[in-house]
């Protein structure tokens, strides 16, 4: 049972802070609401998931043709 903690308090042996929430066995959880040191607290919401944001891709700038340069024929004689 999910509880949160009115006051500070050890709970098998462990602190508690006040103003802190705990999930106990239902005995322990019934003794300290019992008590005056914890009230009952309902089950955390789930968060919600986030849809990641859709990325552009980066403009390109226009590339320039490559010229060549050098030897643009194989070095042996074509017959």
């Amino acid at each position: 049972m999910r509880v949160e903690i009115l006051r500070n308090v050890m709970i098998s042996g462990e602190p508690a802070a006040a103003g802190s929430f705990a999930e106990l066995e239902d005995a322990a959880a019934m003794l300290l609401i019992g008590m005056g040191k914890a009230a009952p607290a309902p089950a955390p919401a789930p968060e919600p998931i986030k849809e990641p944001e859709p990325v552009e891709a980066p403009a390109c700038p226009p590339t320039k043709p490559v010229s060549r340069r050098g030897r643009t024929s194989s070095s042996t004689s074509k017959d």
